[in-house]
Order: C-alpha cells, then structure tokens, then sequence
C-alpha cells in the first residue's frame, strides 16, 4: 500500500507572458553590454498585485487582481504606467488576453493520475474541473499533456522518467488522453518529479521569450521518482521567463512547503483544496487568473529630437572709415549727499599726466563723455578769453532737499579739478549753486533724481562746448545681434540644454555659451559689438553645436557642426577694386532737455553743419533716427522720439527744401538704446537724435 500523501500534478507551460513581477531573461550577454534596469510597471489604485512578464519588444502580458486576488476587468491604457530608470513608456493598446487572435497559449499539462486519486474520490471532481478548463482553450492553443506511467519510461538527458505525454491543438484527443489516464492508466507509483522534469525538458525547448506557467496539483509527497526536489529546483531557475502555479489537495490548513516555496520562487500563486468539492471552485480561480490578463503593447518616448540654427544666412563684417561728431554731454552727476568726483569720470592726478591728453584719441560718445573735463579743461586752456559758468544743483528731495550748501560743494569740486589740473585762473570760473537744476528731470521717481544731482556746465564761447570729432577706422557689422532659434521635438520635455560657439572650427574653448533647464526660449540673441566684432573678424566662419538632455537622461547632440559664413571686406580690399571705401558719418544732436523735442542752442549750429556736408556730398544716405530714455510709458516715448526726428527734419527742409528726398526719417523710442539706460549719463546721451551719412569715398 502507498504511503498517505500521493501527489496529482499538473503542469501548465504558456508560452504567454504572465508571472508575478518581472522575469530576468537568463541567456548570457556579453561582459561588454550594460544591464538595463529592470521594467517597471504600474496599474490602477485599486490593484492589490500586478504581475508581468515580457513577450517580444515593445509587448507584455499583464496580471491585475484586487485584494481578494480578483482579476480587475476593464482596465485601459490610461490605467497603465510603464517605465525603465528615468524613462517612461507610452501605453499604446490594452487588450485582454482572452479576445487575442494573435498570441496562443503553449500548454504543458502533467497530471498526476495515481490511484490515490480514485481512493480519495477525487477523479470525478477533477474531471469535471478539467472540463472547464478545456472550455477555455482556444484553436490557436497548443496543450501538451503529461501523465503517469508505471510500465514505460521516457528518457531525458539520459535519465529514464516514468512519464509519457503528448501535444495537440485538438481538444478532443486531449481529452481523451486525460480521460485515459484518469481511468485505465492509473498507476500506482506516484512519480510528481519525473512528471515535473519532463514538464521542465519540454519548457527548455521553448524560445527564450515565450512565457512559460507551471502549475502544480498534488495531492500528497513524490514516493517513487528517482529526480529528486532540488533537481527540479535547479532546472526551474534556469527556464527563462517561468511561472509557478500550484494546487495543495491535501487534508488540514497548511499548505505544502515544496509547493508554497517553488510557487513563491517563480513569481506565481498556491492554492489549498481541502476536498474533492473545492476542485471545481479552484480550477475555476486559477484559469480566471490565467487567462484575465492584458496584453499590453508600448514603445519608450522618442529622445529629442532637432537642431538649432542661425537666423541669418552669413555675416558681414566690414571695416568701416567713421567721422565720428558726439556733442558733449555738459553735465556731471553725483551720488546723492555727495559732492566728490566719481570713478564714472577720468580724472589725472597732476598737470604732467594730463599734458599728453588729445580729444582726437577718443572714439564713442561714452569715452568722450568719460573725459569730458579734460576735454573742457583742454579748451579752456587754448581759448584763454573764454568763460565758464558752474552750477551745482541737487534733487531736492530727502537728504539733498534745499541743500545749496551741498550744490554749492559740487560745483566747487569741478572748478576744483580744472584749476589744479589743467591751470585754469578760479576768476574765468563762477560758482552758481541752486536746488533743481532750470530743466530738471522728473522728481517723482529715483532715476529722475540721479539726474539732478549734477553740475551744469556753460561758457561764453561757443568752441567750449562744441562736439568731439574724431575720425578712426571701425569694424562694424551687417546685423545688430545674432539670433538662435532652437527646433526640438521632445516628447517627455528638455531637463538642460546648452549652445555653444566656437571661431571657426575651433572647438577647445568656446567664446560664449547659452545654457539653461527646462524649455528653452523661442530664441537666443548675442549683442554684437565693438569687442565681439573685432574677434568675429578672424574666424572666417561662426561654428554652433547643440546639446541637451531630456527629463528621463535621452541626450541629443548635433550631428555636424552649424556654421554661420563671416565675410570680412578689408577697408584695403574695398579700395582696390575701385569702388571706393565705406565712410560713415555720425552726428548727434543730444541735449534735447527731458520730455522735450525743441532744438535750442548749439544744436542749431550742428544742424546747420550737416546741411552744409549734404550739399559736399549729394550721393549720400541720410538717416535721421530720433530716441528716447526709458523713464515713462513705450507708447509716448515712440511718439516724443518721432516729433524729435521730425524737428531735425524740418529744421533740415527750412534751409534746404531740395534734401527731402534724401532722408529717411523715423522714431525707435526707448527701443534700440545706444546707451545704458541705467546710469544717468546714458539717459541723457539718449535722449537725442543721430542722423548719418553714408558714402563710398572713391
């Protein structure tokens, strides 16, 4: 007689992905390839366990069940998440497994079909379980099916197995195999390993990829196998993409360790038949599980893609002859509370460091006006009839309200300057305090204010205060900026991006670089002046190269380098090709007093002076550009910025009516400043009106 436990196994093999969490495909890689990080994925809240195995790229086959281990229907792609490390999949489709046409199920079904399963009036039960797992089998199923067999034996890698099998897509020969075994075939050894290693030899020989079940019905211990439980163990963990089921049909609570272990080992589940009326209900769980998955298909978001590019075709730099006519600025400002000279200014020490002084060196309003008390000291020195009047205001607000005293201390520190600097007598030089100065800025506001705490310069010689000219070779380019607009395509959204530029094909060190997180700007633009000109001019070409990085760690680089032509034309060259070399001639009528376009003064000497260099040179272009400071709304300064080139314009026409034709007038406001807006003595320069001519010099 066998001994009490006598176990009845069946071993289901799919070829469908389903385990309990990921699988690990176990063939070798080379030591060369990186181990991805595992598949992660994620259901809906309400899902307790979420298994999952993978089929080919891009698919996997999912299990969903609730806290009473309930399969969850109805689930979508929206209830799915899927990611690799930093990267997120996109969920295409959510099928249930069960409406497929295209993946079948691959079966291995070991049935153990001793007699203790007729003594224990267990073959009825387990038919009729049986039957309702044949109900769920589709034609594009294969079942192999596997029993028992006490006279003949099948030999596996040299080991003779007492079991024997077939496999079919025919139902009905499955049945009747099964119906055999259960009734003329059964056996009276109870061999559950030998069964287990022919299920395992059959599963081996399955592709790597294909998702294997095995399940496990027993009603007692293995007595007669020679394979033994750590054999199968063994040859389990090397079966890729494997699955354990297991079916406990014995008396009591406890649940078979061996079962238990294997079933936990390979991501699976166990369930425990207390009696031959428990079969059905568990069959019919087990094939619920088994068969109400999701095959979900996916594909990883696209790294960015794209490039960036240059606005501008080509570049032309070009060396430029510039008559340069800046007005000088006869204002001095001041900190507030403070009368000493700034570092805003150039100041020499003695009369021996200002004796080398030239104003013809300087180029540039700002330069000029960094000098402006030496130019004036200068004059004065050679016009030893002229006169100047200093006089010193204050904002008068705070702690400069009423303080002539403090007024007072700053003209005295410019009269200071120019008599022990550059010699001029203190009686050619008068003193005038005063609180605002006669045509104040606007006081309500704190620009305004840095603007009237200055010292107004005047004389009695117009040659004082004239412009600074100065003539001088420029480079000056075809375009005021460069401009880089960026075209990527991300589908998950840029975490760091960076552009680099490089002078010509110089790639060790690049002369300016754009970086930034997140999404970049619809464009970058790189001011192009005086200095970045002058190092643009050597390179011949402008070379651009794009980095980035999107948020799940994709990177994109450019392929090949974005170059930006730089045409250089050489005042030299412009002359020996006979068509003369480029003279552009810059006047400025600055001066206009705040929120005012009336030309006064010596503004009126200059316009005059340009009329008289028109008729010199009847071929050139004249333009006439009227500007503004920032301090007010854009709306009104555009319109104050007009009626001031429409002021030079007229006062143009009133003497000379035939130049109409030749000027092209308009306003750019507070837009397209020529000095920083932040300081007060470039809200000043302005607020101004430049007209140019421009000429070939043959």
């Amino acid at each position: 007689m066998k001994k009490r436990f006598i176990p009845l196994i069946i071993l289901l093999f799919f070829n469908l992905p389903l385990c309990a969490q990921a699988e690990t495909d176990t063939t070798p890689t080379p030591a060369t390839s990186p181990t991805p990080p595992p598949l992660q994925v994620q259901g809906p809240q309400n899902v307790a366990k979420l298994t999952f195995q993978t089929m080919e790229d891009g698919r996997l086959l999912v299990s969903a069940t609730d806290a009473d281990e309930n399969p969850i229907r109805g689930l979508t792609p929206e209830n799915f998440s899927i990611h690799q490390g930093p990267k997120t999949a996109k969920v295409l489709t959510v099928e249930p497994l069960a409406t497929s046409k295209e993946v079948g199920l691959n079966i291995v079904m070991v049935v153990d079909n001793s007699k203790s399963m007729k003594f224990r009036e267990a073959v009825g039960p387990l038919s009729d379980a049986l039957k309702a797992f044949y109900s769920t089998l589709r034609p594009i199923d294969t079942v192999s099916a596997i029993v028992f067999d006490d006279q003949n034996t099948t030999t596996v890698d040299g080991r003779a197995l007492h079991a024997r099998g077939i496999q079919t897509k025919d139902s009905d020969q499955l049945r009747a195999f099964l119906r055999h075994g259960l009734n003329e075939g059964l056996t009276e050894g109870t061999y559950l390993f030998d069964a287990i290693r022919l299920g395992l030899d059959m599963a081996g020989r399955m592709p790597a990829k294909d998702n294997k079940f095995l399940v496990i019905f027993s009603d007692g211990e293995d007595i007669n196998s020679d394979i033994t439980a750590k054999e199968v163990e063994n040859l389990a963990g090397t079966i890729s993409n494997l699955a354990v089921y297991a079916v406990d049909y014995m008396p009591g609570p406890d649940m078979d360790p061996f079962l238990s272990q294997l079933s936990s080992q390979h991501h699976g589940r166990s369930w425990k038949a207390a009696s031959a009326a428990q079969l059905l209900p568990v069959f019919q769980a087990f094939s619920s599980i088994l068969l109400h998955r999701y095959l979900i298909s996916y594909r990883f978001l696209e790294p960015p893609k794209g490039t960036v590019a240059f606005e501008a075709q080509k570049l032309t730099i070009e060396e430029v002859t510039t008559i340069d006519s800046s007005p000088l600025l006869n204002q001095i400002y001041f900190e507030t509370g403070q009368s000493e000279l700034t570092n805003r200014y150039v100041l020499f020490a003695n009369a021996e460091e200002a004796k080398n002084f030239n104003e013809k060196n300087l180029t540039g309003a700002l330069d000029k006006y960094r000098h402006v008390l030496n130019i004036i000291g200068l004059r004065l020195q050679n016009n030893h009839e002229a006169n100047l009047r200093i006089v010193g205001c204050n904002s008068n607000v705070g702690k400069e309200k009423g303080r002539t005293d403090l007024s007072r201390g700053r003209a005295e520190a410019v009269r200071a300057y120019l008599r022990y600097v550059w010699g001029i007598a203190p009686e050619r030089m008068l003193v005038e305090p005063r609180n605002l100065p006669e045509a104040a800025s606007t006081n309500r506001i704190p620009e305004g204010q840095a603007e009237n705490q200055r010292v107004e310069l005047y004389s009695d010689y117009p040659d004082i205060l004239d412009t600074v000219d100065s003539a001088y070779v420029q480079k000056v380019s075809d375009l005021n900026q460069l401009r880089i607009a960026p075209h990527i395509e991300s589908e998950v959204g840029l975490a760091d991006w960076q552009v680099d530029l490089f002078c010509g094909m110089k790639e060790n060190h690049p002369f300016h670089s754009f970086k930034g997180h997140g999404a970049p700007p619809a464009e970058w633009t790189l001011p192009l002046d005086a200095v970045l000109i002058e190092e643009l001019s050597n390179c011949g070409s402008l070379q651009m190269k794009l980095q980035a990085s999107d948020t799940e760690g994709n990177s994109l680089s450019s392929a090949e380098p974005i170059l930006l032509p730089i045409h250089y034309i050489r005042r030299t060259e412009q002359s020996t090709q006979i068509q003369g070399y480029k003279v552009v001639e810059q006047y400025a009528l600055i001066l206009f007093d705040y929120d005012s376009a009336a030309i006064k003064g010596r503004n009126q000497a200059i316009v005059e002076r340009i009329i008289k260099r028109m008729h010199q040179v009847p071929d050139a272009k004249v333009t006439i550009v009227g500007h503004t400071d920032t301090i007010g709304k854009e709306a009104y300064n555009l319109a104050l910025s007009d009626r001031r080139a429409q002021a030079v314009k007229q006062t143009i026409l009133a003497v000379a009516a035939d130049m109409a034709q030749r000027l092209e007038v308009k306003g750019v406001g507070p837009n397209a400043p020529l000095y920083d807006n932040d300081r007060p003595e470039g809200r000043a320069l302005n607020r101004t009106v430049t007209i140019t001519l421009e000429y070939k010099q043959k």
